[in-house]
């Protein structure tokens, strides 16, 4: 699909929203696991003063991989983005092939190792972003090997919305392990199935009923995709319904009746195949999904993710422009009762290459062309403006995608 190659970096942000009293992350919806609970505020960062426009103080600790070590900036209310004071680098092993990261109950964090076959895990201090790693990291998970790797971003780990089980993704083998995740952090594996299709993508419904399985390709492209029922107290997996949509990526929204998605196809793989569109699915019986209809993006490029925001109102695509073969500028829509509106487009916004939502839904942040950035986002009306511009982080390598969480 796309000729951009990435390699060598991955941005994990782990947002310290000061103040969002009562509010978990993962009931929130945020980053790749979206769930229930409570409603994202009208917050954002101002661009002429030293507070958010909702009142809340803000602390954002960005961590990222390169060239092996997990470094950490930070977004304070100035606004900027500065390195975090005092932060010590965790050493990782070399050869990372972008086997993706998660974050669990807002304070630990999990990165696979597909040259290893180990799993990193660390705590996360909730006032400094400091990484503690955690009793017997790493883990030894033989299945790490057969994780996928792909031009785009692949999300071959996650957890249910709330952190309390974390799946994984061994495309090689078409089998997925589910692992516990208690108050310690130390991940315990449960259970493994083998899976109808190789396992490339994972996401959970908006009410992590259900575990979407993507298969892909190396060119970021959907191919099959298959549903499974999570078992709420094992986590134990059943069914594995195969449905007839070639999905790249998935997104659940808080209400659990919907999923967004794309299929990858920009026009740059060496099929050309293109497909300029964002498609909504409502979920039935057993998480099989029906498809309502599909919408054109409004740049008409090719889209390769989707961000739902934490308040389930709004989708951004990002995507391949038709013109550059690069990242194009960010879609927005407006999401109601399953229908896709496309919003006011705005100028003058870095093109970024993909994001993640903090919990708040106030701040999509994005990496684009070895940068950190972030967009406000107006939580009633969803239009984005830019408060800041990125700032390159690992020497300017490419960046990786990450991970958003509240660490308070």
């Amino acid at each position: 699909m796309t000729i951009r190659v990435r390699a060598g970096l991955t941005l994990i942000v782990a947002m310290a929203i000061m103040g969002w009293a009562g509010c978990d992350h993962y009931n929130c919806g945020s980053g790749p696991n979206l769930g229930s609970g409570c409603t994202a505020g009208s917050g954002g960062l101002s661009t002429g003063g030293t507070g958010t426009s909702g009142g809340n103080s803000i602390a954002v600790l960005a961590y990222y991989l390169s060239n092996n070590e997990v470094g950490s900036i930070e977004l304070n209310t100035s606004p900027a983005l500065l390195d975090t004071p005092n932060f010590v680098l965790p050493t990782l092993p070399t050869g990372y092939t972008n086997s993706g990261a998660v974050i669990a109950q807002e304070q630990f964090l999990y990165v696979p190792y597909a040259s290893t076959s180990s799993l990193y895990a660390w705590s996360i201090d909730a006032s400094t972003g400091a990484l503690t790693a955690l009793a017997g990291s790493p883990f030894s998970v033989p299945d790490a090997a057969g994780l996928a790797s792909a031009s785009q971003l692949t999300a071959p780990i996650i957890t249910n919305p709330t952190g309390t089980f974390l799946f994984m993704a061994d495309a090689h083998d078409s089998r997925i392990d589910v692992f516990q995740i208690g108050t310690s952090g130390v991940p315990i594996l449960l259970s493994q199935t083998t899976t109808s299709i190789p396992p490339w993508n994972l996401s959970t419904d908006g009410l992590g009923r259900y575990l979407y399985v993507t298969e892909g390709n190396a060119a970021s492209e959907g191919e099959k995709m298959a549903v499974y029922s999570i078992n709420s107290l094992t986590g134990a997996l059943s069914g594995g319904t195969t449905m007839a949509f070639p999905m790249w990526q998935v997104q659940g929204e808080i209400t659990g009746q919907f999923m967004i998605g794309v299929d990858g196809e920009t026009g740059f793989a060496p099929n050309k195949d293109f497909d300029p569109n964002v498609y909504v699915f409502s979920i039935g019986a057993n998480g099989v999904l029906t498809q309502l209809a599909k919408y054109p993006t409004p740049s008409g490029n090719g889209p390769t993710s989707v961000a739902v925001s934490p308040n389930g109102q709004f989708v951004y695509d990002f995507n391949v422009s038709t013109t550059t073969a690069v990242d194009g500028p960010l879609d927005g829509f407006s999401l109601t009762g399953g229908v896709l509106t496309p919003l006011a487009t705005v100028s003058g916004l870095t093109t970024p290459g993909g994001g993640f939502f903090d919990q708040s839904g106030a701040f999509l942040f994005f990496y684009a062309s070895g940068a950190i950035g972030v967009f406000n986002i107006d939580t009633t009306t969803g239009i984005p403006s830019e408060p800041v511009q990125p700032v390159a982080v690992g020497g300017g390598a490419v960046v990786y995608p990450w991970v958003v969480t509240d660490t308070q």
